[in-house]
């Protein structure tokens, strides 16, 4: 993906990469933030294609080689999501109890500052990137 926006001139720092947050792959993650995609961390609460511990590692590793700058957090949550018609509603909540709107402030944000992650990078990753992102 990322060669072909290059080739056809795309401007990278436009190009956040979704879901970037299911992947732990540390030089893969780099590799793209590195190309100048910010990097997606999102979907936290749907563990069952990452767990939140894994995702708070990945993120506080990619903080600590400075890549805080280049990150934006999200859960992805959704008061009502179509594909879970009637009953399977109730089935979501049992299969991914903490995808709801106060999972990353409740509990991802006091994971990240006990994994290493400062005061500053936090606000870089929720507040200085997405509006440095829209103000382009």
């Amino acid at each position: 993906m990322v060669q072909v926006f290059t080739e056809e001139g795309v401007d990278l720092t436009k190009v956040v990469v979704g879901h970037a947050g299911d992947s732990n792959d540390l030089d893969y993650l780099g590799g793209l933030a590195d190309a100048g995609c910010p990097l997606g961390m999102d979907r936290f609460g749907l563990d069952i294609y990452n767990p939140t511990a894994a995702r708070v590692a990945t993120i506080a590793a990619l903080a600590e080689r400075g890549y805080a700058d280049r990150m934006v957090l999200a859960h992805d949550a959704s008061c009502y999501i179509d594909y879970f018609p009637g009953a399977a509603q109730a089935a979501v909540a049992q299969i991914a109890p903490n995808w709801h709107y106060r999972h990353i402030s409740q509990d991802v944000l006091p994971m990240l500052l006990e994994a290493g992650v400062t005061e500053a990078q936090l606000d870089q990753m929720l507040v200085d990137n997405p509006r440095r992102y829209f103000e382009r």
